[in-house]
């Protein structure tokens, strides 16, 4: 299905979404079992690497967050969020760990020790929250991957944002932009253009196209590959060179980089 320039009406479309109050940080119902979390391609697997990605997604959340489409209420709770994983991961992991060794010696000393008082059992104290940081809700990954998927279907979102917030990934990195080839076809009075191109997982591509010296123009937004491209000649009889640009479209909105320009002749 395709929208070309004549009947495209982005009043139909509602493209508001992040005009709109936020529930997104609301606290949600818990349920008896974990969800399972999907690990995402952009999320290191050493802890340590886990670490220094939340801190780094805490820094850079509040530079670029504005630009897309991220409001400020949000922005403020996703970094808590990564500060506080941050913590757990970092300081009180860290903690814990170097208390275990004394919790082994204590259930020792129980079981099989020696001597005349009472035992004391060691008490752990958990180290204290850094400056500005609270405790989060359950979930903290959770809601940050699931912002991160909105982020990038904002209209501000590019790859070099994407890469400077650690949220590009290798897997990704390869699909992130629609890939497409230009054929052409004999048409009636002229030929036309078969634009094949892959969207992958996203709803569909938008489309802009340049003739001559012209500027660069919105030509339609298709969801199903192949579009054809059947414009008159701007001169009747004379050819003319095309050139086509795209990016992925989902929910109204065009977003991401666009790819690289395909230069086509079409001939009387």
């Amino acid at each position: 299905m395709n929208w070309d320039q004549s009947n495209w009406d982005q009043s139909n479309w509602d493209i508001g979404t992040w005009d709109q109050p936020s529930d997104y940080f609301s606290p949600q119902t818990k349920s008896n079992n974990r969800t399972k979390m999907r690990r995402q391609t952009y999320y290191p697997s050493r802890i340590g690497d886990q670490v220094n990605w939340l801190d780094n997604y805490a820094v850079k959340l509040p530079i670029h967050g504005a630009a897309i489409g991220v409001i400020a209420g949000d922005i403020t709770a996703s970094v808590n969020d990564a500060k506080y994983a941050n913590y757990v991961l970092g300081t009180w992991l860290s903690a814990v760990r170097n208390f275990s060794p004394s919790t082994t010696d204590a259930v020792d000393d129980v079981l099989a020790g020696g001597g005349s008082t009472p035992m004391v059992l060691p008490s752990f104290t958990a180290p204290t929250l850094p400056a500005g940081v609270t405790a989060a809700l359950p979930g903290t990954l959770t809601r940050i991957f699931a912002l991160i998927a909105k982020m990038k279907l904002s209209a501000g979102y590019t790859e070099a944002i994407g890469t400077d917030l650690g949220i590009v990934g290798s897997a990704e990195t390869e699909k992130a932009l629609p890939k497409f080839s230009a054929d052409l076809l004999q048409g009636g009075g002229c030929q036309c253009v078969k634009l094949t191109f892959y969207k992958y997982n996203h709803m569909g591509v938008y489309i802009e196209s340049r003739r001559g010296t012209g500027a660069w123009e919105f030509l339609a937004i298709d969801t199903e590959s192949p579009y054809e491209d059947e414009r008159p000649l701007l001169v009747a009889g004379t050819p003319e060179v095309r050139e086509y640009r795209m990016r992925f479209w989902d929910k109204g909105t065009p977003n991401g980089d666009w790819t690289d320009v395909v230069k086509v002749t079409v001939s009387p």
